[in-house]
């Protein structure tokens, strides 16, 4: 069997503002439907014409996928979810790290760990929880 495992980001107004961020971050291909670009056009209530209805961040190794949520409460960012990124050099870890960090929360400062050259955790300004690291070989 052959899959993909794709994350998938629920925002609350902020979806293409957040997703322009994480391709500066992060590099790739970004594309953004608003709902008005839509095939559903004609059923957006009014005030949700520049809500994204669907964003998609390519990049050669990964890919995130993002929207606007429009039905029901306003989203909350799930606590028990993150992205785990993992890149091939201290530097990049470090200035992955360091963007993603810019006005959010650093949970776990980028440091040398037993498992990794370095590995941090946060918090970023919308909320998603990341993990950063360059691993070492794994040893058993």
């Amino acid at each position: 069997m052959s899959s993909t495992l794709t994350t998938y980001f629920i925002f609350n107004g902020n979806c293409r503002e957040a997703m322009t961020f994480y391709q500066k971050v992060l590099g790739g291909d970004l594309k953004v439907m608003t709902m008005a670009d839509s095939p559903m056009k004609d059923q957006v209530p009014p005030g949700a014409e520049n809500l994204v209805m669907h964003a998609f961040l390519q990049t050669p190794g990964f890919a995130l996928m993002a929207s606007d949520g429009m039905q029901g409460p306003p989203p909350v960012n799930g606590d028990s979810v993150s992205q785990a990124l993992a890149v091939n050099a201290t530097e990049d870890a470090e200035a992955v790290f360091a963007k993603l960090s810019e006005g959010g929360k650093v949970t776990m400062p980028i440091q040398e760990t037993f498992w990794a050259h370095r590995y941090g955790q946060l918090i970023d300004k919308y909320g998603m929880h990341w993990m950063v690291s360059y691993n070492k070989p794994m040893e058993m």
